[in-house]
């Protein structure tokens, strides 16, 4: 089984686009953004800034996957609570086994948790839309656009779970809640 699958650079144009709604930085402080937060059953967020943007509406996310960089710049990291830490490597425009291995992880212990990343956590937003459970919403930063929100259906499992196949990971298959 291999160790890295780098992400084809066929794929990079269609990974550009948001897979869901995007709400910018004003839409993200406002009423609409925090009744979605809100009437989650369960948050995934995948980058740093966009797990503190829903600490500051109130949610601390299940779980936050971080790497403790924003644009390309060392940062804190967020300051939400969590009961676990999940350490994985994952090196840019890849998924690592450690990676995969950590979200499986992340997904079957304890919540609150925080998977922390050495490297780059972009592409594991696919790996959380895989892992968490139906209805759940997965939240990521689109640099210069804002904060995208995908909930967790068979159709965004499916959509994920292609990607990651074309990146040559066929081991995952979507849980069945």
């Amino acid at each position: 089984m291999r160790r890295v699958y780098r992400l084809p650079e066929e794929l990079r144009p269609k990974l550009a686009r948001p897979m869901g709604r995007v709400y910018s930085s004003e839409e993200a402080s406002g009423p609409e953004f925090a009744r979605l937060v809100e009437g989650a059953s369960e948050v995934v967020t995948v980058g740093d800034r966009v797990t503190d943007t829903l600490e500051m509406v109130g949610r601390t996310p299940d779980v936050h996957v971080i790497d403790g960089i924003e644009r390309r710049s060392r940062r804190e990291a967020p300051r939400v609570p969590f009961v676990r830490l999940v350490n994985v490597k994952n090196p840019a425009g890849t998924l690592t086994r450690s990676a995969i291995e950590g979200m499986q992880k992340a997904f079957a212990g304890r919540k609150p948790v925080r998977v922390q990343v050495e490297g780059e956590e972009d592409l594991m937003a696919m790996l959380a839309l895989v892992m968490a459970p139906r209805s759940a919403l997965v939240f990521y930063g689109q640099p210069g656009v804002g904060v995208v929100v995908v909930r967790v259906t068979p159709a965004s499992k499916s959509r994920s779970l292609a990607i990651l196949a074309k990146m040559g990971i066929n081991t995952l298959s979507p849980p069945s809640s």
